[in-house]
């Protein structure tokens, strides 16, 4: 072994610990410096946590805590798919697709026995022979169906949902495409997320979410942070989370005035 090649570096570091053991001037200073990395650090920690906490996220969740703080820290949109992959981004311009003729979005199954429908759509987890699920799938992701309820009528209850949710405004409405646009506003910092909502004809009512700073004209120094905290997962959880009780009212309405009809 050539121990010359190493000299230069024994020799930088034994004048390293020197000038720490006798300047005690640069000694108080790396001191501040880690300790001011160190705050910096926390209070990283700490408004990161206050933000999963205010969009109702955790990364302790499916798909596990390191693909979630991956996630959170470096992408800035998430929408809706079959299989609910995290991978899938937000495109405003081209935001529905069509349900696949299996069919993997996750479908009410009690509301569709309740009112008697035949299932246009089911979870992969609940199909013979489906693939299975990748790795990096959410929960919050996967599409929601509604089976027997006219698209019309979802549309409208998808309308009055955001309306009664707090910081949300639609901006832009098209029935004839069964879509919605609307802009979140967070409640401390006023930051804007574009919402877009898309009712399907099947009954399939896909979300799409991006940060406002994902857009070409956004001037805010945040533009610079890939991640998004878990802000646009979190407004499609809020979405669906708030329109499903609704739902479960009308399909017992339903299955109420079709118990009436039958012969006692």
């Amino acid at each position: 072994m050539d121990y010359q090649a190493y000299l230069p570096y024994l020799i930088a570091a034994i004048i390293v610990v020197l000038i720490l053991v006798f300047v005690p001037f640069v000694r108080r200073v790396i001191a501040a410096l880690i300790r001011l990395g160190i705050f910096i650090v926390a209070i990283a920690v700490v408004i990161a946590g206050v933000s999963m906490l205010m969009n109702n996220e955790t990364i302790f969740e499916k798909p596990g805590p390191e693909l979630r703080t991956t996630r959170f820290l470096t992408m800035n949109s998430a929408r809706t798919s079959d299989s609910g992959t995290g991978s899938a981004t937000c495109d405003m311009n081209a935001v529905s697709q069509p349900n696949s003729a299996t069919g993997k979005a996750v479908e009410r199954h009690k509301h569709a026995e309740k009112a008697g429908a035949s299932p246009t759509a089911t979870s992969s987890a609940g199909t013979p022979g489906a693939e299975a699920a990748p790795d990096d799938d959410y929960d919050e992701l996967i599409r929601r169906s509604f089976p027997g309820i006219p698209r019309a009528k979802l549309y409208d209850l998808s309308k009055d949902m955001v309306n009664s949710l707090g910081g949300w405004k639609i901006v832009k409405e098209n029935p004839d495409a069964g879509t919605l646009d609307c802009i979140y506003t967070s409640r401390i910092l006023g930051m804007e997320d574009d919402v877009r909502i898309t009712v399907e004809p099947s009954g399939v009512i896909d979300v799409c979410s991006r940060s406002g700073t994902a857009r070409l004209d956004s001037t805010s120094w945040l533009r610079w942070f890939p991640g998004d905290l878990g802000a646009n997962i979190g407004h499609i959880k809020q979405f669906y989370e708030t329109l499903e009780p609704k739902m479960d009212e009308i399909y017992k309405e339903q299955q109420e005035k079709e118990n009436a009809k039958k012969p006692h």
